[in-house]
């Protein structure tokens, strides 16, 4: 039986998981060139990144593909250039990435914040802010990156870039990331799409398939922990 389709519809916002059976980046200097690779390549694929996370065995992303080529290639550059600074091959990553549809207006900023608090949630450190491998410091205005492209939902934080900072890094001290992070694994695990229910209606008449998600059980206070 064939595979369905990876998920993607060029001008969405995607949030996208790929993770490893083992330890992908071990030193800095394999997380700076992860990031030299995806901010190049990403330029010369169309895609637009607005976050990101490298965690020891995981790579978390926030992006807005142009056309689902740029995607596709884009992810794949990226775990082969990966694979072959470990030395490993492609059974390096546990198999295919992952990804999620997310309506502009009333999900983007909770993904955001999922993916630059992901480090904390998974133990990797007491405050998020002290892991340097996120985007967490360009949305605070500490380690500003230019190849980053900012969303609208994140411009209407604020009139001036220090007051959208701080109403981010505020929005960051809540429980949103939390909140939403059992949607977000579920819609992760469906290849689903996560809005108001006119969007995912839109959604699935542009691909022609199913991208709603059920809950299943009691919530998890885990955030994220595909």
């Amino acid at each position: 039986m064939a595979r369905q389709a990876r998920l993607c519809l060029p001008g969405q916002a995607h949030l996208v998981l790929q993770r490893a059976s083992a330890d992908v980046f071990r030193e800095a200097a394999d997380y700076e060139d992860y990031l030299q690779r995806l901010a190049h390549t990403a330029q010369r694929a169309g895609v637009q990144v607005h976050g990101y996370a490298l965690l020891p065995r995981a790579v978390w992303l926030v992006l807005t593909p142009a056309d689902c080529a740029g995607l596709s290639s884009l992810m794949q550059t990226l775990a082969r250039c990966a694979s072959r600074r470990r030395g490993e091959g492609a059974g390096l990553w546990q198999g295919r990435y992952r990804s999620a549809l997310l309506q502009q207006g009333t999900w983007l900023l909770p993904a955001l914040c999922a993916v630059d608090l992901a480090a904390q949630a998974e133990g990797l450190c007491a405050e998020a802010a002290a892991w340097p491998w996120s985007s967490l410091g360009h949305h605070t205005g500490r380690q500003p990156s230019g190849w980053l492209r900012e969303v609208p939902p994140y411009w209407e934080l604020g009139n001036t870039p220090y007051a959208r900072e701080a109403a981010y890094a505020a929005l960051l001290l809540t429980d949103v990331a939390k909140q939403h992070g059992e949607a977000l694994e579920r819609a992760l695990r469906a290849a689903a799409a996560l809005g108001d229910p006119d969007y995912v209606a839109w959604a699935e008449q542009q691909l022609g398939r199913k991208l709603r998600t059920r809950s299943r059980g009691r919530p998890r206070a885990a955030v994220l922990p595909i």
